[in-house]
């Protein structure tokens, strides 16, 4: 998730200006003068010598953190800076490259058009790269097939999420409801990072209109994939309401961050997030947060609060791409108690 941001606004132009005029390339020089964007920076990091690590560390450094992720897309011109935080990122690495200022910015042209409509089944990136930083579930991915994804509209999705004393997830149960546009679909891809090194899986079950095809796993890693496979296939128009449930999830040591959260490659009309946590021993908070496809946080977290039962929900609508989660605070006593 992204880290504090430094308003690089405030910085001396008379600083800048006292600074030697950047020397590139006249090939470079004249990508930076006609584009576009996505061609003009590939250029300006081959020309560089610096690796998207490194580019990465300095602008971590400079209080303008960038995944790896959002420079590949930016460079491939699957995706462009447009949030303010993207922007400012934008000139300190204008700066890290030796590219002379707003040489970059000046290529990007007016801000895409968003809501709903932005992201189309044939613009969204595949699934394996939306998960490039985790090399072991693009693996996985190669090995399955996920072209039926985009044969599917998400209509609504909601996931109840039970909770235990010690703030640990035991099991999670998730209803979708989707219609297909294009005849033959027949299946929904589950992908699930436990972001732990258990070496037992957690078990991904069936429950309605469904039924488990290939299953592949990384124990080492804890990334599981697998197919659900719908009773029929799908003709064009028609809906389908399928729920599965994941159970014996890592716990303990294994779980670094109490957190549950979405990807979603392409819109969800509405979606809900609910959880259910142990009456005895609620949390001491709860939130709910947004991030882009890269898990960089792109608003202010939301407090959520509890009912009597020591339950909560969150929802979003026309929401995608990028991730929609919750993370939570245990109780400082079930902590205590030792776990």
């Amino acid at each position: 998730m992204t880290g504090p941001k430094t308003d690089i606004r405030s910085m001396s132009r008379t600083a800048v200006r006292s600074d030697p005029a950047p020397q590139v390339s006249p090939e470079l020089a004249e990508l930076l003068r006609t584009g576009p964007f996505e061609v003009a920076l590939r250029a300006a990091i081959r020309s560089s010598r610096l690796s998207l690590e490194r580019i990465q560390h300095r602008l971590q450094s400079r209080g303008t953190p960038v995944s790896i992720t959002a420079l590949s897309y930016w460079q491939s011109g699957r995706r462009r800076p447009e949030r303010p935080d993207s922007l400012l990122a934008l000139q300190q690495l204008e700066n890290v490259l030796g590219v002379p200022d707003c040489a970059l910015s000046a290529l990007l042209g007016p801000p895409r058009p968003r809501g709903r409509t932005r992201q189309a089944a044939h613009d969204a990136p595949p699934l394996s790269e939306l998960w490039s930083e985790n090399e072991s579930a693009v693996e996985l991915l190669t090995r399955i097939d996920t072209s039926h994804d985009s044969k599917l509209t998400r209509l609504s999705q909601h996931d109840v999420v039970h909770i235990d004393a010690y703030g640990d997830q035991r099991m999670v149960r998730a209803s979708k409801l989707v219609r297909a546009e294009a005849n033959g679909a027949d299946r929904w891809v589950v992908m699930f990072d436990g972001a732990s090194t258990s070496p037992v899986s957690p078990t991904i079950r069936p429950l309605r209109s469904c039924r488990i095809g290939q299953v592949l796993t990384d124990h080492a890693r804890d990334v599981i994939v697998a197919e659900l496979l719908f009773d029929r296939p799908l003709e064009r128009g028609e809906t389908m309401l399928l729920e599965y449930e994941i159970s014996d999830m890592p716990t303990g040591a294994n779980e670094p961050e109490h957190t549950f959260c979405r990807l979603f490659r392409l819109p969800v009309r509405q979606y809900v997030v609910e959880l259910e946590f142990d009456p005895s021993c609620p949390p001491e908070h709860v939130e709910s947060f947004v991030g882009d496809s890269a898990a960089n946080e792109t608003a202010q977290p939301k407090p959520l609060s509890l009912d009597r039962h020591a339950r909560t929900h969150a929802v979003t609508l026309d929401f995608g791409m990028g991730v929609f989660g919750v993370r939570w605070q245990p109780s400082r006593r079930a902590l205590l108690d030792g776990h």
